[in-house]
């Protein structure tokens, strides 16, 4: 199956191009956008694809202090931007899921001639369980992560230390099903009254915050016997694309790459 004909909508969405001198500042704001993981500069055929990644943001603003920060939100995009993982709109989905596997990212740049075709995520994957592109007898006890969780007194720096330690991107309040992930996190950060406060002549610490005062979002709770091909379409439809169950806790990732990765993942020719 090639990737052009697997998603189709994909190529549909627009994506901004980021001017490569735009400051951060002005950019940062379009990654509060729930379908958004990556913004791709504008770049010169033949050079190798660049952009800004939000979950590789919040791991340089982990270590800022409000000056720093301050700082880095004045510094061109250029200096910010990261290589965007890159596949050609005519390779098979097969190689697609090895690009996710190998970046340990849900998302890659798709290129078709000389643009940006699509940016598709795993959140497009999981729409292929519900045409039958791609299928797994596997459920979701199978593929489950238990759940890490942090008092909700916690700091929001020392959360994302946790999140960037133990490559999580959802940090549940102790004795509860809500947690905070990189999504909450980046619309907190990045919403224009804390921007606001963060470009001011004196930079306020939004990382000492505590998590309470950051918006959760709650897990839906499941059947552990429940297909992974049912799930998908729950988390499809979740905002915060998680699923828990015994202490246990499901993403996209492990509905789609954990089965690749065990060779139990079939796709349809």
């Amino acid at each position: 199956m090639k990737i052009r004909d697997a998603f189709p909508r994909a190529f549909q969405r627009a994506y901004p191009a980021i001017e490569p001198e735009a400051a951060m500042l002005s950019v940062l704001p379009l990654l509060r956008f729930h379908e958004i993981d990556a913004l791709p500069l504008s770049f010169d055929p033949g050079a190798k694809p660049r952009g800004i990644l939000g979950y590789s943001c919040l791991a340089r603003i982990r270590v800022m202090n409000p000056d720093q920060l301050a700082c880095f939100l004045k510094m061109p995009c250029e200096q910010v931007s990261e290589p965007l993982a890159t596949v050609k709109a005519n390779r098979t989905l097969s190689m697609l899921l090895n690009t996710f596997l190998r970046e340990r990212f849900g998302f890659a740049r798709i290129e078709e001639g000389r643009g940006v075709g699509a940016l598709v995520t795993l959140s497009d994957v999981l729409e292929l369980y519900e045409t039958d592109a791609i299928d797994t007898e596997l459920s979701l006890a199978d593929v489950a992560s238990t759940v890490y969780s942090m008092p909700k007194e916690s700091a929001l720096r020392d959360v994302l230390d946790a999140m960037f330690k133990r490559r999580y991107r959802r940090i549940f309040v102790s004795g509860t099903h809500a947690y905070v992930w990189d999504r909450s996190i980046i619309e907190h950060i990045f919403s224009p009254s804390v921007l606001a406060e963060l470009a001011g002549s004196a930079p306020k610490d939004v990382l000492s915050m505590p998590i309470s005062q950051i918006e959760s979002t709650a897990a839906e709770e499941v059947d552990p016997t429940m297909k992974l091909g049912d799930a998908a379409h729950k988390l499809k439809a979740e905002h915060g694309q998680c699923l828990v169950f015994d202490g246990k806790v499901v993403t996209p990732w492990d509905v789609v790459m954990k089965p690749w990765k065990s060779k139990n993942l079939r796709i349809a020719r």
